[in-house]
């Protein structure tokens, strides 16, 4: 399973991992996409292209960060490429209707998402990002990119105190 849980590939990304696990294993190859840059739907097409058997999404696209590939644009689109899928549409966005009550609206907002996607930063680390900025008086911007420099993965949130502060030593001695 290819897993872009911080919404950072790019489709040819997606093409490369997806078939190099083609190629080899033997087992049903499957791609999981957050939308923080966008790009969710386009890598879960990528990944299809690519012979990728088995893709995630979920309504209205819910899910951590800037959330999954929503079911009913995918859906939408597999249709439209001509794609079989055996699932009714009309169903689909009905049932999306459904879950907009519940649909969780970070309060960081949108550029949030944005910058985890960007920095390639999961979202758990964005909480404490934005403390540790107003702590050490820094860019939760500038604290994501370096993490995602450092190529920080889940667990490694205690990496944030670090980065914020160096950050904030850069900047007084300039």
């Amino acid at each position: 399973y290819v897993v872009d849980s911080a919404g950072y590939m790019l489709p040819p990304e997606v093409r490369e991992r997806v078939t190099a696990l083609r190629e080899a294993l033997t087992c049903r190859v499957g791609f999981h996409a957050h939308n923080n840059l966008g790009l969710a739907i386009g890598n879960t097409l990528a990944a299809l292209e690519a012979g990728a058997e088995v893709v995630d999404a979920s309504l209205r696209a819910m899910g951590a960060g800037g959330g999954n590939a929503p079911t009913e644009t995918l859906i939408a689109v597999l249709h439209r490429l001509g794609f079989e899928t055996g699932v009714d549409l009309y169903k689909v966005m009905d049932a999306a209707k459904l879950v907009d009550p519940f649909k969780f609206q970070p309060k960081e907002g949108p550029d949030a998402t944005l910058m985890l996607g960007y920095a390639g930063v999961y979202s758990s680390f964005l909480l404490h990002t934005a403390r540790a900025a107003e702590r050490f008086g820094v860019d939760p911007r500038d604290i994501l990119v370096e993490l995602g420099r450092r190529r920080v993965v889940g667990g490694q949130e205690d990496m944030i105190i670090d980065v914020a502060y160096e950050l904030a030593q850069k900047r007084s001695a300039a």
